[in-house]
Order: C-alpha cells, then structure tokens, then sequence
C-alpha cells in the first residue's frame, strides 16, 4: 500500500467513494470452503460462481470494499438478487458489510491468457485506492526504520499499526 500517489488515483477515488453501496452478506467460512471456494481470492471465486452456475442467476461484480478510508479491490456474486461474498476468510470479519459496485471496471486478459486483469477507464487497477497515500508510506518507513534497528518484522508490524491507530483516533 505504499505505492507512490497520483493523481489518477485521487481523481478515481473521489469518484468511486461516491458511487451507491450494496449490503453484501458473507456466508460462513465453513460452508464456503465446503463449497469449494478458495480463502483470500474473491475474482476466481466469483467467476467460478457464475462458470458452475446451471440456473444462469449469478452475476460476477467488481467493485470495491471500504476498508477505513481505503478501497479494496473486490469481487462479490450477486444470486438471484442476493449480494453474497463468496471468498472465506480465516480472521475475524462481519457477515455483513458495505460494497461499492463499480460499472466502470472491465476485466481484461493478461498477457499468457490464464489471468485477467482489472482495467477502469483504460488504467489497470492497483490492489487498493487511498485516501491519504503519505500516510501507508509513512507507515512503510516506520516499518523498516524498526526492523534496521532490530525489532522483529512481526512487532514492527503490531507497532506502526498501534500508532496508526492512536492518530486515526486523535482525528
């Protein structure tokens, strides 16, 4: 998360925090890894869902999951008018949550045709839009400056996340 900011992601940002949301709703990660579905990738999940479905009800969506003030790159299924997250998750999460559904992403095949990949408005998609770019990368810095001065990466890790959290509430 600690890639340079731009204006393109600024500019996209502003725009997608202000298209409409959708409630989706997440299945138990234990009936979801029965099903089949893979923990941690929510695209192939979604596109399995709509290649298996015999009753043609699934929809793959593309869109993006508040997460803070960032935007993670998300796929969901929408089934017969039900927004369901189908991808398992190992830590703790809600069963229900906020979807922001974007119209303008297109997938596009990757170079060997085995992977797609996300496109808006002719930009590939990075894995997240920030709101504050100089903060991940203030934080990347705080990371490496600990593990230099030989704290763990694991403490490092629970360290800038601790004061993130005590100057997000100060806010």
């Amino acid at each position: 998360m600690a890639f340079p900011p731009s204006a393109w992601e600024a500019t996209t940002y502003a725009e997608v925090i202000a298209l409409p949301r959708v409630v989706v709703t997440r299945p138990p990660a234990e009936d979801l890894l029965e099903t089949g579905f893979v923990p941690y990738d929510c695209h192939r999940n979604c596109a399995e869902q709509v290649a298996n479905d015999p009753r043609y009800s699934s929809r793959h969506v593309i869109g993006w999951l508040p997460h803070g003030e960032d935007l993670i790159l998300h796929s969901v299924a929408e089934i017969a008018g039900r927004w369901l997250c189908l991808t398992p998750q190992f830590g703790a999460t809600p069963s229900r949550f906020d979807f922001i559904p974007d119209p303008h992403i297109e997938w596009r095949d990757g170079d060997d045709s085995l992977y797609k990949t996300a496109f808006r408005h002719g930009h590939e998609l990075p894995e997240a839009l920030r709101k504050n770019p100089r903060r991940h990368i203030r934080m990347r810095d705080q990371f490496l400056a600990m593990v230099k001065a030989g704290m763990s990466a694991l403490e490092a890790r629970d360290a800038v996340a601790k004061a993130t959290e005590c100057s997000s509430e100060e806010l």
